[in-house]
């Protein structure tokens, strides 16, 4: 009895300076804060945070509407006391009189701020005066605004979620303040005085009558008008049927997440609570298709062959490099690994493409020919059954043999022995395009086995060297982070790309071509029909034994690559090829991007770099060459024409 005495006198009398207050002001008060990651449209992605969510609202975002909310439910004469208010401990402590115990505190907001800040919720008499001490601490050093915003971002407002913005977002799926109803910030101020007995999810009528009484206290003050008031009892108390939980992990959140801490764009120890704000380029609508997109076609080959363990992923990147979307497997929840970026396995005849470019570096022409024979390499390897030196003997995808064929035919239907007798002319020529290209380091082993992609890379490396196909031999890194904003909306880092030249336009274009034709006729046929409406251009990828399926490619707004294989590296099936298996989601996907990103046609024309191809200088035997001349004096066609009789009359 004495003690609860004491408490009434202290707060009535000059109390003894023992309790020390912070020395710093409001910034050093302020709690932990999420990180916000935004898409290209300004949309919530997700959240970086640890402990708790709470996210921070300076107090020139939080609306009057919620502030009168707040003062009308916790403490009316905020404003005129200084930070203890005697009639409020006089009514508590006659209460506290009446039970033998400290049942009411009779706290004000900065009371309550200063038990939040310094003290534990355990309810005794020294704590009190603690408090209490304290509460006039923070008057003495903050403004009646600067406390107001510490304890609304302080505040605890249920289903895990602290300060108004967090709940905000919670519980109405709202991420800026001024975007709450009159009733919706009644709501939050009511559930401050018991933030789980007045949860609107699991007690909606507690919630609904505490609303509305704020509602009423609100009226009473003179805050809102009677029509107001009556509107705002007739809202549902939320527009959510559960709470809006924080996504804090995701295919797209762990890239960038990897981009922010590899570019050092935001210190490790700060990510998580330093209250940045991440604006990033992934469109969220495009990323949600795609992964439906590749899930759907996992399932379906998943389900037709028999396979547990067949994996897909996906990337694409607009013309400026920036990351579009990017699916590291058929779904987050079972598998966190991203194979977009973190897995490395062979790429196949992905990396064709780099042997043709650097012959036509080196002068050659499509229309050259090359030869189409078998191939037998010793190897340094014995066979462990005969004991005798085993034999490098490439194959062919038909498993047949010409004597011949054009360098352009060989790109368009990806034949192997011939693009392996084209990169014997220049193997070193090619391993210098493929360290240029990022595809492998300077320190890499080289042999012919990585002209036909043994090496391993993922669809990060491919994306971002295809983009140098698209962009005339500039090659783009890719970028996901636009722009970070600090806590207080300052500007602190500027996303760029990252540009390199790696090729002369003319050899890109004449590439380009080729892989044009690679879909209308080509590997990848069965995407052809996107032709009708804007150009494509790509190259379809398959590793021995069909463990791997890709399709690069691109048009005039994206760069994209998607794959399919097994995490167990073994065969998914036979004849699994990149051009039946990745070509039709990489498909539809394009047509949902060009849809939104308007694709075109390439510029020069298609047309026009065919009628401009250099002649052939190459040919297997000399008399091939007389007949090849011969034939184009005479002929009033065009030179690919006349190509394609002479490798008929010649048996190519």
């Amino acid at each position: 009895m004495l003690r609860i005495i004491a408490l009434l006198t202290a707060v009535l009398l000059t109390l003894p300076q023992w309790a020390r207050a912070s020395e710093s002001y409001k910034e050093k008060l302020l709690p932990r804060f999420a990180t916000t990651v935004l898409d290209r449209n300004g949309k919530v992605l997700g959240f970086f945070y640890k402990d708790k969510f709470r996210l921070y609202a300076p107090y020139s975002q939080i609306p009057k509407k919620l502030i009168y909310a707040v003062i009308s439910a916790e403490d009316e004469r905020f404003f005129k006391h200084g930070g203890i208010d005697p009639l409020g401990i006089l009514r508590a402590a006659i209460t506290d009189l009446s039970r033998g115990k400290v049942v009411q505190g009779g706290s004000t907001i900065t009371q309550q701020l200063a038990k939040m800040i310094y003290l534990s919720p355990k309810r005794t008499i020294e704590r009190k005066l603690k408090e209490i001490e304290l509460a006039r601490k923070l008057e003495k050093n903050l403004t009646k605004q600067e406390i107001l915003e510490l304890y609304l971002n302080y505040v605890y407002l249920s289903n895990g979620a602290y300060g108004v913005k967090a709940a905000s977002w919670v519980l109405f799926g709202k991420r800026n303040l001024k975007d709450l109803t009159l009733a919706q910030a009644a709501l939050l101020a009511g559930i401050i005085r018991g933030p789980e007995f007045y949860n609107p999810f699991t007690h909606p009528q507690r919630a609904l009558k505490r609303r509305n009484y704020v509602l009423k206290r609100m009226l009473e003050n003179g805050y809102i008008t009677k029509a107001q008031y009556e509107r705002a009892i007739k809202e549902p108390l939320t527009p959510l049927k559960e709470p809006n939980k924080p996504k804090t992990a995701g295919y797209a959140l762990d890239f960038i997440k990897f981009e922010l801490l590899k570019k050092h764009i935001i210190p490790p120890n700060r990510l998580y609570t330093g209250g940045y704000t991440v604006y990033t380029s992934i469109d969220s609508e495009i990323q949600n298709y795609a992964q439906k997109v590749l899930k759907k076609y996992r399932d379906w080959y998943a389900k037709r062959h028999k396979l547990k363990d067949l994996q897909c992923a996906g990337m694409a990147i607009d013309k400026k490099g920036r990351v579009i979307f990017i699916v590291g497997g058929s779904d987050y929840a079972e598998t966190k690994l991203n194979r977009a970026f973190q897995a490395l396995r062979p790429i196949g005849s992905t990396a064709k493409p780099f042997t043709y470019l650097t012959a036509f570096q080196n002068g050659w022409s499509p229309l050259d020919f090359v030869s189409n024979l078998p191939i037998e390499k010793p190897m340094d390897k014995i066979d462990p059954r005969t004991g005798k030196r085993m034999w490098w003997k490439p194959q062919n995808y038909e498993h047949t043999f010409t004597p011949f064929v054009t360098v352009r035919d060989a790109l368009i239907h990806s034949i192997n022995v011939a693009t392996l007798h084209l990169a014997m002319h220049f193997p070193g020529k090619i391993r210098k395009n493929l360290i240029k290209f990022e595809m492998i380091s300077p320190k890499a082993p080289f042999d012919l086995s990585y002209i036909l992609g043994s090496f391993p890379s993922n669809l990060y490396r491919i994306v971002r060297a295809y983009s140098a196909f698209q962009n005339n031999g500039i090659m783009r890194e890719p970028y996901v982070v636009l722009k970070v904003k600090n806590l207080h909306g300052r500007t602190v880092y500027v996303g760029f790309p990252k540009l390199k030249k790696v090729s002369d336009p003319e050899s890109v274009q004449i590439l380009r071509s080729i892989l044009q034709d690679v879909v209308k006729q080509g590997t990848a046929r069965s995407i052809a029909y996107l032709t009708e409406h804007f150009d494509v251009a790509g190259k379809t990828g398959t590793t021995n034994d069909y463990k791997d399926a890709y399709f690069s490619g691109f048009t005039t707004s994206f760069v994209m690559s998607i794959w399919f294989g097994r995490d167990s590296y073994k065969r998914m099936w036979p004849g699994a090829a990149g051009g039946g298996v990745a070509a039709p989601p990489w498909g539809k996907i394009a047509l949902k991007l060009c849809d939104k990103y308007k694709c075109g046609r390439f510029v020069p024309p298609y047309s026009e770099i065919v009628a401009n191809y250099p002649p052939p200088t190459h040919f297997p035997e000399k008399e091939m060459e007389e007949i090849y001349y011969d034939q184009l004096i005479n002929s009033l066609g065009e030179p690919q024409s006349d190509n394609e009789t002479l490798s008929e009359s010649l048996g190519g």
